[in-house]
């Protein structure tokens, strides 16, 4: 009897038995979110896109703590510190929510802030002890995806380390109100594929579909100020894929995104 071959996961992808993600997506204090759904449901799907049981699935179930909510900053402190205590592979911090500046940094909205005292590093997740606790683990490598305002102004406190995170955020537009659909964008993505795309979704593939995606929209509903943030920043991301493409090898597979903004303008001038 011949025993079915399971084929190797690819080297992109976490290695599931020692990778972590702490995902978290706070509602708090956000009186209008520039988008269709609010950062908590929007953050329980991408947990359900990373966690697929398949073979393509980037972490496993019980690896990925998924914070809907939080009230505290030390409920998302307490969980990043477990996690980079028992990752050895990927560790993965993703925010989804209110971002308030503070001098020197950025806070992560989470119940409790007091967004008259963002300043105070009690009242909102520091972006520098995230980066501190991130830079004390083990994992080989990191990476980080934030969805909030301010989120480009986390680029220096994740920089000095080695090996220095992965860094993918988009700031929401000035541009108000506005369609900001980052994480729906990377959720069709993750599941949908990448047209033209590598067999692997690393982080550079993902950035330049998203961006992709914001180009059409733009053109098809003829307006350049519509269909995404005012800035979608990456830095790294090639050494991290976060699924496989279903659409790889099937250049009309449904739902798929376009590989790149050139595209995108190259096909308007057919």
């Amino acid at each position: 009897m011949t025993v079915p071959q399971i084929p190797p996961r690819h080297a992109l992808l976490p290695d599931r038995e020692r990778s972590r993600a702490v995902l978290v997506g706070s509602n708090a204090g956000l009186r209008q979110w520039p988008s269709p759904g609010q950062p908590e449901e929007l953050t329980a799907r991408l947990a359900q896109a990373l966690t697929s049981p398949g073979p393509g699935g980037a972490f496993h179930r019980e690896n990925t703590t998924l914070l809907l909510g939080p009230e505290r900053p030390a409920d998302v402190l307490d969980a990043l510190r477990h996690a980079a205590g028992t990752a050895s592979d990927v560790l993965l911090f993703w925010y989804a929510g209110r971002g308030l500046p503070r001098e020197g940094g950025l806070a992560f909205g989470v119940t409790e802030t007091d967004p008259r005292h963002a300043a105070d590093t009690d009242t909102g997740v520091d972006v520098n002890a995230v980066a501190e606790i991130m830079s004390t683990g083990r994992a080989a490598r990191p990476a980080v995806i934030l969805d909030c305002d301010h989120a480009t102004t986390a680029t220096t406190r994740f920089t000095g380390t080695d090996p220095a995170p992965a860094l993918m955020a988009a700031e929401t537009s000035s541009f108000r109100p506005m369609a900001d659909p980052f994480t729906e964008t990377l959720v069709d993505g993750l599941t949908n594929g990448v047209q033209e795309g590598p067999e692997a979704l690393d982080l550079v593939t993902l950035h330049n579909a998203i961006e992709a995606a914001y180009t059409r929209t733009r053109y098809y509903v003829e307006n350049e100020y519509i269909g995404g943030p005012s800035h979608v920043l990456l830095r790294g991301g090639r050494e991290l894929a976060l699924a496989m493409n279903p659409a790889f090898a099937l250049p009309n597979h449904p739902g798929a995104l376009p590989p790149h903004p050139d595209v995108v303008h190259a096909q308007e001038s057919w």
